[in-house]
Parts: C-alpha cells; sequence; structure tokens
C-alpha cells in the first residue's frame, strides 16, 4: 500500500582541494528525467470510464510512446553533490515527477479531454477540480513493495494503475496546470502522500489547503480516518508547493455538511443498534407470551369454561394492545436506523458527486 515512499538518494562524494569546499563541479542535484525512446511503440489504449455526478464519462487519449519508454526507462533517483536536508531535497525529488518537461504533450492532451466534459456540462471550477480528482481516484490502485520509486504521471495513466505517490503527482500536475492552488502532502512516517488544494475552508490542520485523498474515490476536504492499510495519519505532513494558480476549491460549506451527515448517521445507527437489539428480545418474549395466553383461551373455548374465558380476554386483549404499540414504536426505530445506515453508505459510495451528495446530506439533518 503506502509503503514505496522512500526515495532512491545518492550522495556523489567528491574530492575537495583545500579552499575549495564550497566550489563544485557541477550541479548540486541531478534529479530524475525523461530521455525519449525515439521508435518506440504503444499498443492501443483503452479508455478510462469513471464515475461523476449522475452518470459515467469516458477518457481517451494517445500518449506519446517515445516519453512513456522514457519514462519506463528513466534514472529514477536522486544524485547530490553535497548533502541537503530532507525538507530540501524531497520537495525536489518529488516535483522532478510531476514537472518533467517531456510531459507537457501529455498534460495538454489529458486536461484537452477533461475541458471537453467540463464545457459540455458547465462545471464551475469546483466541479471541474472534482471532475479531475474523481478521474485520478478512479485509476485502479496498486503498490508494488519491490519498486521504491514513484511513477511519472504519464506511467500511471497508461499503466493504468498506481498508488498514493503515483496518484498523487498526476492529480497535483493536473490542477497546478489548470490554475489550482495545489501541494503535495508528503507523510513520512507513516509512508503516505496525498494533495492539498488551495480552499476557502475545510483547512488540513494548520494548512491553508483542503485535504485530497488519492487511493480511492473520497470527497475533497474530508481527509480519511485511517488509510486502507489501517494506520492513521497522525503526523504533520511536509507540503510541497507545486501550484500556485489563483483557482480555490469553495465547495467547503456543502462538504461540511456532508461531513456532519456522515458523523450524525453513523453515529445515530451506532447508538440504536443495542436499543433494537433489546426491544427485539422484549418483543419476541411478549410474542411467545401472548402465543401461550391465546392457547390457554382457546383451550378454556373448546372445554366450555366461558366464566374463566371471559375473565381473562380483557387481559389478552389488553397484552395485545401492548405488543402492537411496542411492535410500532420498534418499527419506528428501525426506520430511523435503516434512514441512517442508507444515508451513510449513499454518502460514503456517491463521494463523485459532491451536490447530489449534499442535499441529501443536507435533508437528513433537517429531518
Amino acid at each position: 500500500m503506502e509503503r514505496k515512499l522512500l526515495a532512491t538518494l545518492i550522495l556523489v562524494a567528491m574530492a575537495l582541494g583545500a579552499g575549495c569546499a564550497d566550489i563544485f563541479p557541477g550541479p548540486p542535484v541531478a534529479l530524475p528525467a525523461i530521455v525519449p525512446v525515439e521508435g518506440a511503440s504503444l499498443d492501443p489504449l483503452p479508455a478510462h470510464t469513471f464515475p461523476f455526478e449522475g452518470g459515467e464519462e469516458t477518457i481517451r487519449i494517445d500518449p506519446d510512446p517515445a516519453v512513456y519508454a522514457g519514462a519506463k526507462g528513466a534514472d529514477r533517483r536522486l544524485h547530490l553533490a553535497r548533502d541537503l536536508s530532507r525538507e530540501e531535497w524531497i520537495p525536489l525529488y518529488y516535483r522532478a515527477f510531476e514537472s518533467e518537461p517531456h510531459l507537457e504533450p501529455f498534460y495538454a492532451d489529458l486536461l484537452a479531454a477533461l475541458r471537453d466534459i467540463r464545457d459540455r456540462e458547465g462545471l464551475d471550477d469546483d466541479r471541474y477540480l472534482e471532475l479531475i480528482a474523481v478521474f485520478v481516484q478512479s485509476i485502479p490502485y496498486r503498490t508494488d513493495a519491490s519498486i521504491v520509486e514513484p511513477k511519472f504521471p504519464i506511467e500511471t495513466y497508461v499503466d493504468r494503475e498506481g498508488d498514493c505517490d503515483d496518484r498523487s503527482l498526476l492529480l497535483a500536475g493536473l490542477l497546478a496546470r489548470e490554475g489550482y492552488g495545489v501541494a503535495l502532502f508528503y507523510f513520512e512516517d507513516e509512508a503516505h502522500m496525498a494533495v492539498g488544494v488551495q480552499s476557502t475552508g475545510c483547512h488540513y490542520r494548520n494548512t491553508s489547503l483542503a485535504y485530497v485523498e488519492t487511493t480511492n474515490v473520497s470527497y475533497v476536504g474530508i481527509p480519511p480516518l485511517a488509510l486502507s492499510s489501517g494506520v492513521v495519519l497522525a503526523s504533520d505532513p511536509l507540503v510541497i508547493p507545486v501550484g500556485d494558480g489563483p483557482r480555490l476549491y469553495t465547495g467547503c460549506d456543502q462538504i461540511e455538511t456532508i461531513e456532519r451527515a456522515l458523523s450524525s448517521s453513523l453515529a445515530r445507527a451506532g447508538a440504536l443498534a443495542p436499543e433494537l437489539a433489546a426491544r427485539t428480545r422484549d418483543i419476541e418474549a411478549e410474542r411467545e407470551s401472548l402465543e401461550a395466553f391465546g392457547t390457554r383461551l382457546k383451550a378454556l373455548s373448546r372445554d366450555g369454561e366461558f366464566l374463566e374465558y371471559n375473565r381473562l380476554v380483557p387481559e389478552y386483549n389488553r397484552k395485545t394492545r401492548e405488543y402492537n404499540d411496542a411492535v410500532q414504536a420498534y418499527n419506528a426505530l428501525l426506520a430511523e436506523s435503516r434512514a441512517a445506515v442508507d444515508l451513510h453508505n449513499h454518502l460514503v459510495t456517491h463521494a463523485c458527486d459532491r451536490p447530489g451528495s449534499y442535499l441529501r446530506a443536507r435533508a437528513y439533518l433537517a429531518g
């Protein structure tokens, strides 16, 4: 899963003469780079189909085979000619994968396809950001423990798979080129990476950024309670700026309503579960008691003991009314529990549709 986030680092030792401690024969850093492989070819790529709002969207482009082959064969290690702190070399390393110059035609083609959807659907900046996020989040998740370094974004697209840093690099690269303020969140302690986007609210920890998880389809601005491995993001991330454009995410009021509804519905369903279980036991006991009472009345009637039968009928009717009242109250609680569960499940499984989820969340909280 998230265990891939350790960059390969090579510190190149230099023999320095006296008085030349600050003089290096070359650049202090050699970053991962793509050398296109001319003559390379690619089989026709399948379309990327993914859910968005009330339907599905499809993306199909033809990346340059020479750039893809060059990315596959690139030296992904970071070569340092002098020692740098992790806060210095980690941003350099990851930005090299996102901003490699040979990737610009790939970004342009992919964004042209995404813009076609934006223009057809009349998406505003928030919904367009969500479209791009859901596209990346829908790429199948896969990690390989034997591979330490991240992929270049063109590889993630062509391979149709990637893990947290692969998909975060692709998403950050696309958003930066569309003018959004965007950064990478690097969680060293948890070996995880996510994306942050400048927003008017729902800020993650002490940043001005909304959290975007890339390993599954999820809402902008709602960080996971835990990763799929069970790991909880307890550390503060290293924030790696990628784009400083003016576009912001402004849907946080609706996101906060969705988050409240998620929390409220989960808590209500959890609180009702033991009460429903207890009432089920009580109702079952009452039903058995009523059945025994009814059997007794039938026996009395059959044996002609009408005096005793008539004496017991009012008590039987009273117990029947109490039983029916208990069943009615139980059914009301069951309906409330089902509404909470259904709402929670809908919100979880429809993170690709923030506007629709907001309407459901608002109605639930108002009810």
